[in-house]
């Protein structure tokens, strides 16, 4: 019965274990993605903490920029009349009451904030004192692919590392290949792969990298995992072995 059971299961293994993988191509001259970038010829990037690195943003003084299509709120201290919820349109203006459009795209709410006290100080107000709040971020997101819980496109709604686009995209499937996870970037029409540990993250033995607008996350299956549930659900339904499962 063993001996039985052991060659069903290498025969049952055997197509799996070449089975072609989402990261499998991720190497020079092999990528099908238009303009990869890489760290070395002919070897997968295996780093994202020194091979071609972006510059990080300093997380003290990172700050979400509003861009086209974002929701904003802006108030004006004793004046209502003067505020409104607004969307920003695709030339990256605030349309207001009184002052009419204020280009806001590129700027932090803060410096949004000074920007229209200083339109505002120029004709209408004395000494204005303007708050601006983000209500829907559309400008900006990533996409998380693959295999996790919850794959889809996500807004950034401010700093945005790795890890935290996988816990929104509910985390990692138990199928997921915890050891090889790419991101796409594109910058100035280039895209660069790059491929790192969740586990090595996880445990800080590699950096947790800031995510930018257009960020594609690719979460890999496991060989491995898929192959051993396979052969547990198969063996279950043939020899009743859930318990062993």
């Amino acid at each position: 019965m063993r001996c039985s059971v052991l060659l069903f299961f290498l025969i049952l293994l055997s197509p799996l274990a070449v089975a072609d993988g989402v990261l499998d191509d991720l190497q020079v001259g092999q990528s099908d993605i238009s303009g990869i970038d890489s760290a070395g010829a002919g070897a997968p990037i295996s780093d994202f903490s020194v091979a071609h690195e972006p510059a990080q943003p300093d997380s003290r003084t990172y700050e979400y920029r509003i861009g086209p299509l974002d929701l904003i709120e802006v108030e004006v201290f004793q004046a209502e009349e003067l505020g409104r919820e607004t969307r920003v349109n695709t030339e990256g203006y605030a349309s207001l009451p009184l002052i009419g459009p204020v280009k806001v795209a590129g700027l932090t709410a803060r410096e949004a904030e000074r920007r229209i006290e200083k339109v505002l100080a120029e004709k209408y107000l004395q000494d204005p004192h303007v708050t601006v709040f983000i209500k829907e971020y559309e400008s900006q997101k990533i996409t998380v692919e693959g295999w996790v819980k919850n794959p889809g496109v996500f807004p950034l709604k401010g700093k945005t590392t790795f890890l935290q686009a996988i816990a929104n995209a509910k985390g990692m499937d138990r199928l997921a290949d915890f050891d090889e996870v790419a991101i796409f970037r594109t910058e100035n029409g280039k895209t660069t792969g790059y491929v790192l540990s969740y586990r090595k993250v996880r445990a800080g033995q590699q950096v947790d990298p800031v995510l930018k607008s257009g960020d594609i996350i690719v979460v890999n299956r496991s060989g491995s995992k898929a192959a051993w549930k396979l052969f547990s659900e198969t063996l279950t339904s043939f020899v009743g072995w859930s318990v062993l499962f």
